[in-house]
């Protein structure tokens, strides 16, 4: 019979109470003290408590039988609780003998009660591993956590002596382990005797059970054990249930409880039972930490929102600040501020952060606008969301409106810097750009003034140095982009060039796209980059004004080299279309932007300026050959005339088409220049003209006077000015008398301040006076020209025209 009951108690696998030990020790993180308590001190509860059952119940025929098993199960835990942990040899022999006389003496009390084979533990003895750590598993909340447990199980005495036999024949025959086994199985005993002491002290204090009979009703009984289950439901499960409220109060009492103990000096003796109660306490209020930042982070997630939790949450964060005050000193550690609001504050850093993070995540090929498109939706989503329904379920010293703004700019911050790493070209430096500017700061972000963002009380959305760099590539690409922009006009009109049609007509006037493909490039760049920054709109005008100055000088040599230069019937067309056109831009961009383009309108106009001498010389060159006749003696026999006008009237045909006040000014110095060219070849006669033939000569040129004068009215010449200085020299030519050429000179002075007194010597030359008379003629003509001006504005004939080398030696002769 012993050697049977020998392998019953030694089977080849692990027994129900040695599973059991050994989960309490991996359970050991589990955060509940009543489960450490139960798992590793049941057996021994149950093991010390079975007689007082066996007494009330089978009366006292039962308690005489058990007597020799109790007097030997005293004396092995006496002797149990008096050896030290050191002795660890003897106390293995002390409970090997102490097993020997358990045996014998159940042999001999109760032969006919053997205990059954346990074939397989228990159910409520196998191991139980609950998926969440802070959650227990529905066996441990049906099983109360008592030492009165056990006495609810009748005819288990004999299965739990066997098991505490067997614990301590195996306990025995671990001398062979190694020594790291050894250790931990010398602490888990002392854990064990630890435990049985303080279990006993309960169970010695304890009132002792009262019959079944005599409990009262089974539905009082219910109620009871109910009520009992209640109140010590376990810490975390009141937090795996989120009842946050109830097991911060259980904790705060646990927490009081052990400070007054400690303070009391109860553990003076065992100061490591204070830590390991402390950091049980300490690790269900990480727990519940933990749960907090579950709760923030679940907020923007889920698609309602639960004003009970979040108004729980509140609630709860503020008895904590309550209960754990910031005057706590350094040693009660315990009492320290844990600092929930803090967390709070970071947990929706986090949800912010995490919101953010995953913009884009389901997108397949996402372009950089569609992703700031989305992070914009979900930005503005979460927020809209956050004022109307999380921030009433919070009190108004949370400030859960400003916190989640924070984090959320925090978090759009930190995505764009992600992004900023991958930006190519100049297009997607802008688009980022506009979308800081004018997308997440504008006033309607949120859709409505009353959610407005104030961004002047919030830090910049891109550090100050991190826009600065955005802005110089930004320049830097611009001034490419510009660059490419005027490269790409200039190959529009080569285009135009090389198809060899004339420029429209737009209401009368030759029109060049030009100017509009310049206001357009202008405009756009200027109105994008205000756009974004003023700083940037400075920076984009001032390189747009530096383009377009290097522009039109590069315009202007790429045109007047070009094939269409060389034919007249384009080339004077060309020339009006792009003055009308360079006049547009020179009025109206210093007007649109005016503190820009000045010196743009300086250039223009010396550009317009030699456009216009363009069309002189080509005017110069259709009728030169035409004024070599003038003054001589064919000249005045015939029409030389004539041919001029013909061609001059056909040039100022095409004035009519520039813009004023190119017309009328083009139109002017086309007069002065026949007037000019007239007088000219007048002063170098290439034959000398006397008598009939200077009088011939003098009627000659008062006639055909007259037809330049009304041909240029007739065209719309405004130059009255210039109808003087032919009819003058006609009239020192053929006056009769002389004293009356004094006059003539006078007029001719007053009327051209900027005729010399050569010019003076050279009309007198044609004249012949004589040189007494010429004499006297030039000095009276030096005094009036000392006393006029040199010039007139605008009136300059006498200027551009040289005289002949003769007179200059007339002169010295005089």
């Amino acid at each position: 019979m012993g050697d049977q009951k020998q392998e019953q108690w030694n089977p080849p696998v692990k027994d129900s109470l040695t599973q059991g030990h050994e989960q309490e020790i991996n359970e050991s993180s589990n955060l509940s003290p009543k489960k450490e308590k139960n798992g590793q001190l049941g057996s021994f509860k149950r093991a010390f408590t079975w007689k007082k059952k066996l007494d009330v119940t089978s009366g006292d025929q039962a308690g005489e039988e058990k007597r020799p098993i109790q007097r030997s199960s005293r004396s092995l835990f006496g002797s149990f609780r008096k050896v030290p942990e050191e002795e660890t040899g003897r106390l293995k022999q002390q409970l090997s003998s102490q097993t020997e006389v358990l045996q014998e003496e159940s042999k001999t009390d109760s032969p006919s009660k053997t205990l059954p084979v346990r074939t397989k533990d228990p159910p409520q003895e196998k191991q139980r591993t609950p998926s969440n750590p802070c959650s227990p598993t529905p066996s441990q909340r049906s099983r109360k956590p008592s030492v009165d447990s056990t006495n609810s199980r009748p005819g288990k005495e004999e299965d739990t002596l066997s098991n505490l036999k067997r614990t301590f024949l195996r306990m025995s025959k671990r001398e062979g382990t190694t020594g790291g086994q050894a250790a931990e199985e010398s602490s888990f005993r002392s854990r064990l005797l630890r435990s049985f002491r303080k279990n006993e002290e309960e169970v010695t204090h304890r009132p002792p059970r009262l019959p079944k009979g005599s409990q009262g009703s089974p539905k009082e009984d219910t109620l009871e054990n109910t009520t009992e289950v209640e109140e010590e439901k376990p810490v975390s499960d009141l937090i795996a249930e989120r009842q946050l409220l109830k097991a911060f109060t259980q904790l705060c009492q646990l927490e009081a409880s052990l400070v007054e103990d400690q303070h009391s000096g109860k553990f003076k003796d065992d100061p490591t039972a204070y830590a390991r109660q402390a950091m049980d306490i300490c690790v269900h209020y990480d727990v519940m930490a933990a749960e907090i930042r579950n709760i923030v982070g679940e907020t923007l997630s889920q698609p309602s929102v639960d004003p009970e939790v979040l108004s729980c949450l509140a609630r709860l964060i503020k008895e904590e600040e309550g209960v754990h005050s910031e005057d706590a000193p350094d040693s009660a550690f315990l009492r320290a501020p844990r600092k929930w609001r803090h967390l709070w504050e970071e947990a929706v850093k986090k949800s912010a952060s995490d919101r953010v993070g995953k913009v884009g995540q389901g997108m397949s090929e996402p372009t950089l606008a569609s992703l700031l498109a989305e992070l914009g939706r979900v930005t503005k989503q979460d927020l809209v969301k956050i004022r109307q329904e999380v921030q009433p379920c919070y009190p108004e010293d949370f400030l859960v409106w400003k916190t989640y703004v924070d984090a959320f700019h925090g978090a759009v911050s930190a995505r764009l810097q992600e992004l900023l790493q991958d930006i190519q070209g100049f297009e997607q430096l802008y688009v980022i750009m506009d979308w800081v500017a004018n997308v997440y700061c504008s006033k309607d972000f949120l859709g409505s003034l009353d959610l407005e963002l104030h961004m002047t009380t919030m830090p910049k959305l891109l550090a100050p140095e991190v826009w600065e760099k955005l802005e110089s590539d930004y320049t830097k690409f611009l001034e490419t982009k510009i660059k490419s922009c005027f490269d790409s006009i200039l190959k529009l009109e080569l285009d135009r060039w090389s198809e060899r049609k004339s420029p429209e007509l737009l209401q009368d006037l030759y029109h060049s796209p030009i100017s509009i493909d310049i206001h357009m490039l202008v405009g756009e760049h200027v109105n994008t980059a205000r756009a974004i920054s003023s700083d940037l709109e400075a920076t984009t005008l001032q390189i747009l004004e530096q383009s377009l100055n290097e522009f039109i000088h590069r315009f202007e040599r790429r045109f007047l080299d070009s094939d269409v230069a060389k034919e007249q019937t384009l080339f004077l067309p060309y020339l009006c279309a792009y003055i009308n056109a360079f006049q547009e831009l020179k009025t109206n961009l210093p007007a649109k932007f005016l503190s820009s383009f000045k010196n743009v309108g300086t250039i223009l106009s010396g550009v317009i300026s030699s456009f216009k001498k363009e069309m002189l010389v080509h005017l110069h060159r259709e009728t030169q050959i035409l004024f070599k006749d003038v003054g001589s003696k064919a000249w005045v026999t015939t029409d030389k005339l004539q041919p001029i006008m013909e061609k001059t009237v056909t040039f100022a045909q095409l004035l009519k088409h520039l813009v004023q006040p190119h017309n009328q000014e083009c139109l002017q110095e086309t007069h002065c220049y026949v007037v000019r060219e007239y007088v000219a070849h007048v002063l170098r006669p290439r034959e000398r003209l006397r008598g009939a033939d200077r009088i011939a000569s003098a009627q000659k040129m008062s006639q055909e006077s007259d037809a330049i004068d009304s041909t240029f009215q007739s065209l719309g010449s405004e130059a009255t000015w210039l109808g003087l200085a032919i009819p003058c020299i006609s009239e020192i030519l053929g006056e009769t008398y002389k004293e009356d050429i004094k006059k003539h000179i006078e007029t001719l002075i007053r009327g051209y301040p900027d005729i010399r007194q050569e010019h003076v010597a050279a009309i007198l030359a044609l004249r012949n006076l004589g040189r007494r008379r010429n004499q006297q003629l030039l000095r009276h003509a030096q005094d009036l020209l000392k006393k006029t001006p040199k010039t007139l504005p605008g009136q300059e004939l006498f200027g551009e025209i040289d005289v002949p080398s003769s007179v200059e030696v007339l002169l010295t002769c005089i």
